[in-house]
């Protein structure tokens, strides 16, 4: 079992401070420390599985409708499978919601499948004009992840907090793995 990486409680603390209690992800590696941090400090988070991402934006948007503040965890890959959702719904109707998005496909990418698409995700992102920021280091995640937010439900407009790898990624693990090296 590898250590919680500092970086993971520090999203959690930014969510929890944005007054966020209600997370849906879609499973990812990375993503998975901060699954275990709100598991483990953070037991008013409400944790809530969605099969795909479009499933997660819709139950956000639900949530949000019934007076919740809404994040939703996922891979950046996962951002072209939720465009509809996201063009669709969250925008035309005002729904905001916090996106935490797992860069895929930045620097150091071991898979070549996930290049094109983490590298358009900044510009389809500004495209349809949502907001995005990025954690720059684990001791700006707190910071980053709760401004990112705040501005999300003030403006009424979804957000998106960016983690890149260069972030997420611990020395001493093998690429795309949890797997510690001998």
């Amino acid at each position: 079992m590898t250590e919680t990486p500092a970086w993971a409680p520090a999203v959690c603390e930014g969510v929890y401070r944005a007054g966020i209690r209600d997370v849906v992800y879609v499973p990812d590696n990375p993503l998975s420390h901060v699954l275990c941090a709100f598991g483990g400090a953070y037991r008013d988070v409400r944790l809530l599985l969605a099969t795909r991402e479009e499933e997660a934006f819709g139950i956000a948007a639900g949530l949000y409708l019934g007076g919740r503040k809404p994040g939703v965890l996922l891979q950046s890959s996962g951002l072209g499978n939720s465009l509809n959702a996201i063009t669709s719904l969250l925008i035309p109707y005002q729904i905001p919601v916090l996106m935490i998005v797992s860069m895929r496909g930045d620097a150091g990418e071991w898979n070549a499948a996930q290049v094109p698409m983490g590298r358009a995700v900044r510009a389809i992102l500004d495209a349809i004009g949502v907001a995005h920021s990025t954690v720059e280091s684990t001791a700006a995640a707190a910071d980053t992840v709760r401004v990112a937010a705040d501005t999300a439900f003030g403006t009424r407009i979804a957000g998106a907090c960016l983690l890149p790898r260069r972030v997420t990624w611990q020395q001493g693990l093998t690429p795309g793995s949890d797997r510690r090296l001998p």
